[in-house]
């Protein structure tokens, strides 16, 4: 009680002022239309900008559940997207029977090496998510990797920046597969092997996932042509290609289950024991 009171004497100059400010301002509300009308202005102003205040404040601590809500959306529409690539394979009259296995989790990109021979990412998604080994990795313009180490909370993933890794890629025109690797270099940069000398191609076509295999479906723009040489002796083409999005750029990823995919690794298990 005494500090109150020592405070009160301390400062009781500004607090008399402040006090015989409101009265004024008070007076002056009750007594002139004027100066009320102007009060008010201010009032409303000041109201405003409190308002507004709150808005951002609000807004800035809702930003991790906007991004959230945002992401999950994106997952569908890329879900539906990858669908709708998939189906663009086959015969209209098999489209609609045509079985899209793939379903997608999003996660947040925590850690992606670039500077290597044999890159790899560290996403902040594990087996309490569902994550298992073998399981692919896209981007919104692109693929980034194959998972393959799990923890209850993170996975590995070996990055597309890892020349142990070959794609499985069509250009998509022609619709020829062949095999994408990286050159090592420039993360953007690849090199296509094994597309056949009897196709039909020109820089700037498209290239995109041969839907070959368990871990990407079918459709995905990669990159396009750069350049290519033909090797009359092997029959093949040799194609340098540069890829739309730089993987080592990437801060968020889906991660692709394919529900199909226990059931195609036992047929092809039976058919080496046959």
């Amino acid at each position: 009680m005494q500090r109150i009171i020592n405070a009160l004497i301390q400062y009781r100059n500004s607090i008399l002022y402040f006090f015989l400010l409101s009265c004024s301002i008070l007076f002056l509300s009750k007594k002139s239309k004027y100066h009320k009308t102007q009060l008010e202005a201010y009032g409303m102003y000041a109201t405003k900008e409190l308002y507004n205040l709150n808005y951002e404040l609000l807004n800035y601590f809702n930003l991790k559940k906007k991004n959230e809500e945002l992401l999950k959306e994106n997952r569908k529409l890329k879900e539906l997207h990858l669908k709708s690539n998939s189906l663009a394979l086959y015969p209209n009259a098999f489209g609609e029977k045509r079985r899209f296995p793939f379903k997608l989790k999003e996660a947040n990109v925590i850690k992606n090496s670039f500077l290597n021979q044999r890159n790899n990412l560290i996403i902040d998604k594990g087996s309490v998510d569902g994550i298992k080994n073998e399981m692919g990795v896209i981007s919104k313009n692109g693929i980034i990797g194959i998972v393959n180490s799990v923890s209850k909370n993170y996975s590995r993933v070996i990055s597309i920046l890892n020349q142990e890794i070959k794609i499985n890629v069509r250009l998509k025109k022609s619709n020829a597969l062949g095999s994408m690797y990286w050159k090592g270099l420039n993360p953007l940069e690849f090199k296509i092997e094994d597309v056949i000398n009897n196709v039909s191609f020109k820089k700037g076509d498209t290239i995109i996932t041969g839907g070959m295999s368990s871990y990407f479906p079918y459709g995905i723009p990669l990159g396009e042509v750069v350049d290519f040489e033909s090797n009359s002796q092997n029959g093949y083409y040799t194609i340098n290609a540069r890829l739309f999005e730089d993987p080592s750029l990437v801060n968020y990823v889906y991660i692709l289950t394919n529900e199909d995919k226990k059931e195609i690794k036992q047929l092809q298990e039976n058919f080496k024991d046959e």
